[in-house]
């Protein structure tokens, strides 16, 4: 091995945090320099990142409805390649409902795409839409249980050939899950964008600089021109509060998660 990277699709930084945890003990652990690659805004998915044999790479992505977000997926598969001999490390980051297929789709995603998967975690980060859900996730505990684990992986990868992960590879994936509202009907907020409340808002551009899709106009805040996958950046990211959401179907849908994901869930590691 010569270098680790952090490589993260990180919209409300839960995903980089634990991308570039893992990332640092691996290569503090194998005594190896570190390169940190975000990819979370456009600009970082121009290029074709291609990564050699002697490169280790740690992959943190969100999950999205169970599943690897879809407006994502085409990229990763276009842009993120292995020699066939690259090592991976998976990350799979989840709000608190259930982390699904997530995990393993980025695992299949990665063994198709030229990498080895030598290790992954599904873990635990405050969900973007609510500040209840995984509140203060990953604590203490849960980062040091992803240090041991980056530890043990770097152990691993000292042996002249370590093992593959073993995972499932045959059963065809989950479809993505289909939100509900509090009623426990279907709820549909595709076309919901997040509204800028004017009273509040200075123009400074925050929401439009940090939109992975771009879909936030630098020149007029208030307008969403494109695509909103509901990553809740903007709202997060805005230093005056300015930014939300209304639609109420997407609101009854986080309140009846705020209702039912109450239990604190653990993190699982697989090596």
């Amino acid at each position: 091995m010569k270098k680790v990277y952090s490589l993260y699709f990180s919209p409300t930084g839960g995903c980089r945090r634990i991308a570039n945890l893992l990332a640092a003990q691996l290569a503090d652990s194998l005594s190896l320099p570190l390169e940190e690659i975000d990819i979370t805004l456009p600009e970082g998915r121009v290029e074709c990142y291609r990564f050699s044999e002697d490169s280790l790479v740690v992959l943190a992505c969100p999950t999205y409805a169970g599943r690897v977000p879809n407006k994502l997926l085409p990229e990763l598969e276009e842009k993120i390649l292995g020699s066939g001999r690259t090592p991976i490390v998976i990350a799979s980051v989840y709000g608190g409902r259930c982390n699904e297929d997530a995990m393993r789709e980025l695992a299949l995603l990665a063994d198709r795409n030229g990498f080895i998967p030598i290790a992954a975690v599904s873990c635990l980060s405050r969900h973007s839409m609510s500040d209840i859900m995984a509140a203060g996730r990953p604590d203490s505990r849960d980062l040091d249980e992803l240090r041991t684990f980056a530890r043990k992986t770097a152990e691993k990868m000292r042996l002249a050939s370590p093992a593959p992960l073993e995972f499932d590879r045959e059963t065809p994936l989950a479809p993505y899950y289909r939100p509900r509202k509090e009623d426990g009907s279907p709820a549909n907020f595709l076309k919901a964008k997040p509204l800028t409340n004017p009273e509040k808002c200075d123009r400074c551009g925050i929401c439009a600089g940090v939109c992975p899709l771009g879909s936030i106009s630098r020149e007029d805040p208030s307008l969403v021109t494109g695509v909103c996958i509901k990553c809740h950046a903007c709202v997060r990211s805005c230093p005056t509060h300015a930014k939300y959401f209304d639609n109420e179907e997407l609101l009854s849908h986080v309140r009846s998660l705020e209702k039912l994901c109450t239990t604190r869930l653990e993190n699982q590691y697989l090596l």
